[in-house]
């Protein structure tokens, strides 16, 4: 069966690797999640802000390198990762990523999909948490599913988010 046939909300899985269906969107796209965490990091060492983060580029090398092998690189797309932080501030403008974590503005539009699929840790976002004072902080998705704050240096979970080409073959 193909990514279109799965209806929003529900799981499919490729070769090794499952994912939940967000949104079909009409040219022939689908927006998705990785249905399980993919690996446990630091946010980065030194910053909380995504832009040039260890998870951003640990998400568009070695994790893109595994989710093309399994469906072909030609069939991922790009996507815009808006980094307004929580108090609206835009400094950090906005990236153009493969694969990024979802932002806290994304999660809120996917919550009730995504509350069917809370993985009991807690896992990253790419919201920054407050411009001025809390740049050693990043959003983060807690065990309950709540928004939260965590330390940039903590070990969270990476759930990625990407746009996938509808035509390709999935397994329920």
């Amino acid at each position: 069966m193909t990514l279109a046939e799965i209806k929003v909300g529900n799981t499919c899985k490729t070769e090794t690797m499952g994912h939940i269906v967000l949104e079909h969107l009409p040219d022939g796209k689908t927006v998705c999640l990785s249905k399980d965490l993919v690996t446990s990091m630091a946010y980065d060492k030194k910053t909380g802000i995504y832009t040039n983060s260890n998870i951003r580029k640990y998400l568009n090398s070695k994790f893109l390198d595994k989710l093309s092998a399994e469906i072909g690189a030609e069939n991922i797309f790009e996507h815009t990762v808006d980094l307004t932080s929580d108090e609206g501030s835009k400094k950090h403008g906005s990236v153009t990523d493969k694969v990024s974590l979802l932002t806290c503005e994304l999660f809120r539009k996917y919550n009730e999909i995504l509350e069917k699929y809370n993985p009991g840790r807690w896992w990253w976002l790419a919201t920054p948490f407050a411009i001025e004072y809390w740049e050693d902080c990043a959003r983060a998705v807690g065990s309950t599913g709540i928004v939260d704050c965590y330390y940039y240096g903590s070990l969270g979970g990476v759930r990625p988010f990407y746009i996938l080409n509808s035509s390709i073959s999935v397994s329920e």
